[in-house]
């Protein structure tokens, strides 16, 4: 599926959703943009019901990408020990945990990378079982957590030894509220 929208410059941007053949300009922005490498399970699971996943195209240039999944509600702030508790009854209040939104640097203060937070938002509001978006942003990320903030997101804590493999490994947990 594929929309336009413009920039705050009036600049048309094309929006696709990412499906099996767009997949590969995920794994390119992807392995440019953010300091973690994703595995093929990662990628694989952007394909699954559930997930929201788009492409951003400037002059027919991919140049930004946002990957959420639907997880229930909580999730995020779960101890990771907790994450596998099978006596948890089955949910019915959910959360979109955006896990990647990233726009190539050239292309960055032109509005694409709210538009794709912007979609991902009215997609995450559609479902009435979904009460917020939540992700988790490195601590020493000052852009990215003035974009956050600047778009209605809030703190809601610090996450000691979120990341694994970078530093510092130390990460906020941020939240936008739907309802």
């Amino acid at each position: 599926m594929e929309t336009q929208q413009t920039t705050n410059g009036g600049h048309p941007v094309e929006f696709r959703k990412v499906d099996a053949v767009t997949l590969s300009k995920v794994r390119t922005l992807n392995s440019v943009l953010f300091p973690v490498r994703y595995g093929g399970a990662f990628y694989k699971g952007l394909l699954l019901p559930g997930q929201f996943s788009q492409l951003a195209f400037y002059d027919q240039v991919c140049v930004g990408t946002i990957a959420c999944r639907r997880q229930p509600l909580g999730f995020a702030d779960a101890p990771l020990n907790n994450l596998l508790d099978y006596r948890s009854p089955v949910p019915d209040s959910f959360e979109f945990y955006m896990m990647t939104l990233g726009v190539l640097a050239p292309y960055r203060r032109l509005g694409i990378g709210r538009l794709l937070l912007r979609n991902a938002i009215e997609c995450a509001a559609q479902d009435r079982n979904v009460r917020r978006l939540v992700l988790h942003v490195q601590i020493d990320n000052d852009d990215a957590l003035r974009f956050y903030h600047k778009n209605g997101f809030t703190t809601l804590r610090l996450v000691e030894r979120y990341y694994k493999n970078i530093e510092p490994p130390h990460a906020y947990l941020l939240e936008y509220r739907l309802r």
